[in-house]
């Protein structure tokens, strides 16, 4: 059952490609120029995450966690505070406390999204790689 959860992903990842395009985004310190209004991917794999701090400079904008590891199942919070959450993928959801948080682990080959509306930093914890069982931290900033 595994390997099809690979194909709606697959299938997502190229109709976000085919999005009418607004403003610009970029990764920090990539030193890759993006494609203006793409979604952003943060990739993590077990050498860690990229990139750690994202910059979007477009507010509507979307962010992709890919778990590009072998075999962790990750968890991803995602703290939003008092900012309202206008999308995001089925498998987070958004608690009470303003943190959007993993419904259950995210496998190899799969993510999870969420768009940004609202300038500001937002900070995010992944959990469940190898070697750094109390997380790994990270930002993402909308200008």
């Amino acid at each position: 059952m595994r390997n099809y959860l690979f194909l709606p992903s697959l299938l997502l990842c190229v109709v976000l490609s085919y999005l009418p395009t607004y403003g610009t985004v970029e990764a920090e310190d990539s030193g890759n120029a993006l494609i203006p209004g793409q979604a952003q991917m943060i990739t993590i794999s077990d050498g860690g995450i990229e990139p750690l701090n994202l910059i979007l400079k477009k507010e509507d904008a979307l962010a992709l966690f890919l778990n590009d590891s072998k075999d962790s199942l990750i968890t991803l919070d995602l703290v939003y505070e008092k900012r309202a959450a206008h999308c995001s993928s089925s498998n987070l959801a958004i608690g009470e406390d303003g943190v959007i948080r993993s419904k259950e682990p995210i496998p190899p080959k799969d993510f999870a999204s969420t768009c940004f509306h609202d300038p500001g930093s937002y900070a995010f914890t992944i959990y469940g790689l190898k070697g750094s069982p109390a997380g790994i931290k990270g930002s993402i900033t909308v200008e």
